[in-house]
């Protein structure tokens, strides 16, 4: 919006060329705005993007010479936020170097250093509020997706987590499957020793539980005794695994003088199955886990194929 006017100017005055970078400028960001927007690719078209202006912007300097110097610091402060950090300090190095070089002769001294000075001084501050709002980002996302009680992932985080696996799976065909863990007997934890008590038990179960998964398998508190992890790989692998945190809690005692059991329901996520499904099941699981008398491990039935589902509907 902001390049496209001064690129019919420039076709209006006959400025051919000059029109032409700008308008190439213009239908680059589009055509890179719209394959993010399907693909969902934000790193290479952010990077893309930042290639695109900041070469746009030298080659106009290159032909206008320090006319077109007001458009180097808008590009400077786009570069701090559209990629990282580094990155950004690189291009707008660079590009000071070039757009420098290029104007040496047609400038003064004064209006060299001058371009110079106010450059680095419009990219340090670039820098500091892109670097304040990334910080100012994270914490919120931590807030908003943390429990602030045990530091595992909270519910909101679960939902979105789930929802991705599930539209992964069903594009890529791997394995994944999820583990619902239900502390046994918490309520008379908290009766008999206080909720202080129970509180910090709670925080010790994710201290428990966290070195026994892996790097890329995540741990969730899903309600108030109730946490899930989520795993990539098979039933088998899961049950697994399953069965190691059953068993090392079991000869554990997070509570001194008291052991404490966890009763498990695993769920292995079917083809075309909704999250919604996937999660019933577990849970499922966990039901026949705690009917059967508790601290013991459940692996659910498998989905049903959509084949059956439309067997079922039509009986």
């Amino acid at each position: 919006m902001a390049i496209l006017p001064f690129a019919a100017w420039r076709f209006m005055q006959g400025q051919w060329l000059v029109g032409l970078v700008d308008l190439a400028i213009v239908v680059g960001m589009i055509l890179l705005g719209a394959y993010g927007y399907l693909k969902g690719s934000p790193r290479l078209v952010t990077i893309l993007l930042t290639l695109i202006y900041t070469a746009g912007m030298l080659t106009v300097v290159a032909m206008r010479g320090s006319e077109a110097l007001f458009w180097a610091y808008p590009t400077a402060v786009a570069c701090y936020f559209m990629v990282r950090t580094f990155e950004a300090a690189s291009v707008s190095c660079f590009a000071l170097v070039v757009v420098g070089t290029l104007v040496a002769d047609s400038v003064s001294p004064v209006v060299l250093s001058s371009f110079i000075v106010t450059y680095i001084l419009v990219c340090l501050f670039a820098y500091l509020f892109s670097t304040k709002m990334r910080e100012d980002r994270y914490r919120l996302e931590q807030k908003a997706t943390i429990d602030p009680l045990t530091g595992a992932n909270n519910r909101r985080a679960l939902d979105d987590e789930i929802e991705r696996i599930v539209s992964s799976v069903s594009r890529n065909h791997h394995s994944a499957a999820l583990l619902l863990f239900d502390i046994d007997h918490f309520k008379q934890i908290n009766d008999q020793f206080g909720h202080a008590v129970g509180d910090t038990f709670l925080k010790e179960f994710v201290r428990f539980l966290r070195p026994t998964i892996r790097k890329n398998e995540r741990l969730f508190r899903y309600g108030g005794e109730e946490f899930v992890v989520l795993v990539e790989g098979g039933l088998e692998e899961a049950g697994y695994l399953a069965e190691q945190v059953r068993s090392l809690l079991e000869d554990s005692q997070l509570i001194p003088g008291h052991t404490v059991t966890v009763s498990i329901g695993v769920a292995e996520l079917g083809m075309l199955e909704s999250s919604r499904e996937w999660m019933k099941r577990a849970d499922d699981a966990l039901y026949r886990a705690k009917r059967s008398g508790r601290n013991r491990v459940c692996l659910a039935e498998a989905s049903k194929s959509w084949e059956s589902q439309v067997l079922d509907a039509v009986e």
